[in-house]
């Protein structure tokens, strides 16, 4: 026990000797309380609580030799227990929230999609007109390559030969670009 603990006597305090307990106890308790709630305002109205508390429970409070600082802490850490249990979980409406990870784009992978954009079609217009045409059919409109082989004249197998010989120059293409 330090010599600035109060040790409550066998009869209850008087008004001088709870305002002696609250006048060193105060700054140790609230200090104990911010620690765990991070806000100084509720802080403060749990630390008034806990000097409250203990001035009701103060008949009831059997004093064997302990500080009444011990009591003020066990009020506090079961005043904050109680805060902890009470608290709900924030469900928050999904519609309020305008930061929700989203599938879409964002203005950065925009810029570097125009970037890319602009590559592509330089490198398409590179190609052999043939290869032009087989990666139009297949790759930007989806086209099966039985049906490009029937609008080119060709069979599906050179469709799809034309397609791998294409794809490999635009990514050499772009390889090139994106080291320059």
């Amino acid at each position: 026990m330090n010599d600035g603990d109060v040790v409550l006597q066998t009869q209850p305090p008087g008004r001088a000797e709870i305002e002696a307990i609250c006048r060193t106890e105060w700054r140790p308790i609230y200090d104990l309380i911010y620690r765990t709630v991070q806000n100084r305002a509720e802080a403060q109205d749990l630390t008034q609580e806990v000097f409250l508390r203990a001035v009701r429970a103060i008949d009831r409070y059997d004093d064997h030799g302990d500080s009444m600082h011990a009591l003020l802490v066990t009020v506090a850490l079961n005043l904050l227990r109680d805060r902890w249990r009470r608290r709900r979980p924030v469900a928050a409406n999904v519609d309020d929230l305008p930061f929700l990870a989203t599938r879409e784009p964002g203005p950065e992978q925009l810029a570097l999609d125009d970037l890319d954009d602009a590559a592509i079609h330089l490198a398409l217009a590179r190609l052999p007109e043939e290869q032009q045409h087989v990666i139009q059919m297949r790759v930007i409109e989806g086209r099966s390559s039985q049906e490009v082989a029937e609008l080119l004249g060709r069979n599906a197998s050179a469709i799809r030969q034309i397609q791998r010989r294409a794809l490999l120059d635009l990514r050499e293409m772009l390889r090139m670009e994106v080291f320059r």
